[in-house]
């Protein structure tokens, strides 16, 4: 009988799942790189061989450029220390902005809505019980530092 492991390995051998593999490489090779970077990069391909690094952001596309020899070291590393990832050879690095975002990244930070105070502070009738005199006079001076604090 077969162990799962045994399947496992079976599958990411075969040639339908061999980008799997690739894959794995690929995440391997990123999570080499510093922090900064890493959070830059949408993702990494090997193609005749160059190595593709596509990023989010255009503003380290400079820095990656000046170290790509750091990029080539880290390829060179993983191809050593991980035997399976042996097709990760690359004589040249090409850095390009992406349209592609992750997931993570593309949720919208939520906004504070800017809008003008509508209320002016001012209540109909005065009430005869004092607790409820001095929350109105708090809910009046809120509002009145509200209207104070928003562009008209």
């Amino acid at each position: 009988m077969k162990t799962a492991q045994s399947l496992c390995a079976a599958l990411t051998h075969s040639h339908t799942f061999r980008p799997l593999s690739r894959h794995r490489c690929y995440r391997a090779f990123l999570e080499m790189l510093p922090p900064r970077f890493r959070q830059a990069i949408a993702f990494v391909t090997i193609k005749n061989d160059q190595l593709m690094v596509a990023l989010t952001h255009p503003g380290l596309k400079m820095e990656l450029n000046y170290n790509q020899e750091l990029l080539k070291s880290l390829l060179s590393t993983l191809r050593t220390h991980r035997p399976e990832c042996a097709f990760m050879r690359a004589e040249k690095v090409v850095v390009f902005l992406s349209r592609y975002h992750r997931l993570a990244d593309a949720a919208p930070e939520p906004s504070v809505p800017h809008y003008r105070e509508q209320a002016t502070g001012e209540f109909s009738e005065s009430p005869s019980h004092p607790e409820l005199a001095e929350s109105l006079e708090r809910i009046r001076h809120w509002i009145l530092k509200n209207r104070e604090a928003t562009p008209s």
